[in-house]
């Protein structure tokens, strides 16, 4: 009997499961938000993909306006042959003079939508984010092909990881800013990592270059497998690869100490003879210029008053009664204690 009362609700609930074939619908996969050209709101850009028999994919945008998410849905869905559902969306991009006035309100309706999951990548485009979306890049889509550009960069790049559910928590909490990946379309079917655009709340005040992209990782966040290259006195270079580092970060009386630990392999040497004494060398050399750039990095933020590492938010956790309004000051006062220790564990052949 009770065998059957469950067949008859399993049949039930699934009469009222809305389907939807995936060849009778447009997936959003994309979108890239632009500064409207009167200025009053923002341009937005919507990408599909269509799947062809020969299983290529076809890269398809629909552009709208408005001052709200979802005024570009509702435009969009006038342009759109097909109901459009936005629980495939991967990516959203957003333009240099929008990312300048802020960007609160759609990072806001992102998190609020169920229908949008918390890995969402979140990025800045150097040109407008509608012509970027709007090349073709790879076979397998530009949502995918963007996507995985990303994705690969924070698994075994220079990136710090990022997403919907990081970029939403350092919104709403006080004592760390936000910062996303910068993207730049190189040519119609190329796009690149250019930066890492640094944020005051929801609006962009600064952008830190692909070469400091290094360093900024080893404060904020901890490399697994990642690349450096280190020149030796003998004008060789040594290309240190498998990089794995965490750092630990303690604030007390104005001071910050922040201490980084790098293991590497040296899998490359232009030099003669890679010998021990060359092996220290190179951990020397690059014990110094973490410790010099990271310091050079801190000090930026402080001019600027952004907090991407989180000083503020760590301070909070050590102290019951903390008031951001004179933390305010004290950040500014703030000095920088950085040591870093590197180990080469492997090397292949020293002769």
């Amino acid at each position: 009997m009770k065998r059957l009362v469950l067949l008859l609700v399993a049949i039930l609930l699934t009469g009222c499961v809305e389907k939807e074939i995936i060849d009778d619908i447009n997936i959003e996969v994309a979108v890239g938000y632009d500064k409207s050209e009167d200025g009053k709101g923002y341009r937005g850009t919507v990408l599909f993909q269509q799947f062809q028999p020969d299983q290529s994919v076809e890269n398809v945008t629909f552009t709208g306006g408005g001052k709200l998410r979802q005024d570009l849905l509702l435009e969009v869905t006038k342009q759109s042959s097909e109901p459009v559902v936005t629980g495939g969306l991967k990516l959203a991009i957003f333009g240099p003079e929008l990312v300048k006035e802020g960007i609160y309100d759609l990072v806001d309706s992102f998190q609020r939508d169920p229908s949008i999951g918390a890995r969402l990548f979140l990025a800045t485009s150097e040109g407008k984010s509608g012509d970027l979306l709007k090349g073709e890049y790879g076979s397998r889509g530009n949502s995918k092909y963007i996507y995985n550009l990303i994705n690969h960069n924070i698994e075994k790049r220079d990136i710090p990881k990022t997403n919907l559910h990081l970029a939403a928590r350092d919104f709403y909490q006080k004592g760390k800013d936000l910062f996303l990946p910068r993207l730049k379309q190189t040519g119609q079917d190329k796009v690149e990592i250019v930066g890492i655009s640094l944020f005051q709340e929801d609006k962009e005040v600064d952008i830190l270059p692909v070469e400091k992209m290094f360093f900024f990782k080893l404060l904020v966040d901890k490399y697994s497998e990642g690349n450096f290259d280190v020149k030796t006195s003998e004008d060789a270079r040594a290309a240190i690869q498998s990089i794995r580092s965490k750092h630990q970060i303690k604030v007390l009386n104005r001071r910050a100490k922040i201490n980084i630990e790098i293991y590497g392999i040296i899998r490359e040497y232009t030099g003669k003879v890679l010998t021990p004494e060359i092996i220290k060398e190179v951990e020397k050399k690059l014990e110094d210029q973490v410790e010099r750039e990271s310091v050079k990095l801190l000090k930026r933020f402080q001019e600027l008053g952004i907090d991407p590492v989180g000083f503020g938010q760590m301070t909070k956790q050590q102290h019951r009664n903390f008031d951001f309004k004179k933390w305010e000051d004290e950040y500014k006062q703030l000095t920088f204690d950085v040591k870093c220790d590197v180990v080469i564990g492997e090397t292949g052949v020293i002769e």
